[in-house]
């Protein structure tokens, strides 16, 4: 069996400046990746991840499953729920919910009795981080859910809760429990860093969402240009607490958002997003003190850029390789081409491409014993190094498996097919041949042997005809002219 090596090699380097201390780091990764196979990421956050967002594969993760606080990061989950319950272009009025706010928490975001597109409430909510934004949708939200315009605050905050716990459940996020929809801190508020990276993921997804994480700084009125009389209209300017985003001090080039978080028992934490060519990737840091939870997202994004790529592992209709067929009928090839019938491509670690290697497994019933002859072939070697399959072999039969390798570990494997029927040779078949090649080549160059053959035959048959015929002849006049003997007087 013949063992077939891709070689790519890619050297890329992550320039990492040095940190007061560096953690350990596990990986949870549907291709394999291992704890002993991902490099030591220096990072300063409590928990973090990088997931990658097409697959959803954990790339890296440290206490990713262990409960945090999220703090402001809950605002994504409340922009989810917004979507889908109210219109972007919807005209709110603020009312007394956001009074009250508790202490530690008031924003000013939004003051009471101002007309404001919900549009402009989630970029509010998204870039000014507002705490009383996330009181102004929640409260319409479940206003238009309960059909109950008079419904207050208090009554609908559990309400909310609940939208937004049924909402990140049914994203797989089942370690988390949100208790209000701004980030007020309560010991039934909390998620995890693999949850919250489930709800970034989410959220990325939706256009106006990501493209709302993605602004640094925002200018522009509150019911976005339209006008309405005797309302309180007022004028915003916002800038993105973000410092990843390009335009900021620690921007990285490929970052897209989306959401920082702070409260004194969270610490400090990030929820970032980052695209380039087909790569897309969100992190999450929990609990890294400034300037930490920049430079670890930065790390973890470069990590998942410098060490991942889309990788075609196998094409369809691509050749595999040809093995001989022992056996074969009589004018046949004994060469048989096995095919790819599957294309494949996967999102892989450059340096387990490099080593990447091919092992294809056939039938035992399809594998000669290895002290089979070749009839075809007087000088047969029973150990030629090429792979031999036994006829017959009907075309769509399943005759084995091919499998890519990544050292110990399976990256993918899928069954073969006979691309062609390789039928057995018998003494039927050989005058079979001979026959269809007589009556296909009588009248042709390719057919003198033939005439030659049947020429020969039959002026062989003659002449022995001829002298049996000589022979008999020969006696004959021998015998009527022998002299006889003469009587004894």
């Amino acid at each position: 069996m013949r063992r077939l090596s891709i070689i790519f090699i890619l050297i890329l380097s992550i320039l990492i400046s040095s940190l007061v201390y560096s953690v350990p780091v596990f990986a949870d990764d549907d291709n394999g990746e291992t704890a002993d196979t991902t490099p030591n990421i220096p990072i300063e956050a409590t928990a973090a991840i990088l997931m990658e967002v097409s697959t959803g594969r954990v790339l890296f993760g440290y206490n990713e499953h262990e409960r945090r606080y999220p703090a402001s990061m809950s605002k994504m989950v409340t922009a989810l729920v917004v979507m889908e319950h109210l219109d972007p272009d919807d005209i709110l009025i603020v009312g007394p919910e956001i009074n009250y706010m508790p202490a530690g928490y008031a924003s000013l975001a939004q003051v009471e009795g101002e007309h404001i597109t919900v549009r402009m409430l989630l970029k509010a909510l998204m870039i000014r981080s507002g705490n009383e934004t996330g009181r102004v949708l929640a409260l319409n939200v479940v206003r238009r859910t309960q059909n109950n315009p008079y419904i207050s605050y208090e009554d609908a905050k559990p309400l909310f809760s609940q939208l937004m716990n049924e909402l990140v459940y049914d994203l797989g996020a089942t370690n988390s429990n949100f208790d209000n929809p701004y980030g007020l801190h309560t010991d039934q508020h909390y998620t995890t860093a693999y949850d919250l990276a489930l709800i970034a993921r989410a959220y990325m997804e939706i256009p106006l969402l990501a493209q709302i994480a993605g602004m640094y700084h925002f200018e522009g009125p509150g019911t976005e240009g339209r006008y309405i009389p005797d309302a309180l209209i007022r004028d915003f300017e916002w800038t993105n607490t973000n410092l990843t985003l390009p335009e900021a001090r620690y921007g990285h080039p490929y970052v897209t958002g989306i959401k920082t978080g702070f409260t004194t028992p969270a610490g400090e934490c990030l929820a970032g997003a980052a695209t380039f060519g087909d790569l897309s990737f969100i992190t999450i840091v929990f609990n890294s003190e400034s300037p930490g939870r920049w430079h670890d997202t930065r790390r973890l994004m470069d990590y998942g850029f410098f060490n991942y790529a889309f990788r075609q592992i196998a094409t369809q209709g691509e050749l595999l390789e040809n093995v001989r067929i022992v056996n074969p009928r009589r004018g046949e090839s004994d060469i048989f081409s096995v095919y790819m019938p599957e294309s494949f491509n996967t999102l892989i670690n450059n340096a387990k491409y490099a080593s990447l290697t091919r092992v294809i497994t056939y039938n035992s019933g399809l594998i000669p014993p290895a002290n089979q002859q070749d009839d075809n072939d007087d000088e047969y070697e029973i150990d030629d190094g090429t792979t031999r399959l036994q006829a017959p072999i009907e075309e769509g039969e399943f005759i084995g498996t091919v499998a890519y390798y990544a050292g110990d570990y399976l990256v993918f494997e899928t069954r073969l097919y006979a691309s062609a029927t390789m039928l057995e040779r018998s003494f039927d078949s050989d005058m079979d041949y001979f026959i269809s090649a007589f009556t296909n080549n009588i009248f042709t160059l390719r057919g003198l042997p033939y005439w030659l053959a049947i020429i020969g035959t039959l002026l062989g048959v003659i002449g022995m005809g001829w002298a049996l015929s000589l022979r008999r002849r020969l006696k004959e006049h021998d015998r009527w002219h022998k002299p006889r003997p003469r009587k004894q007087q």
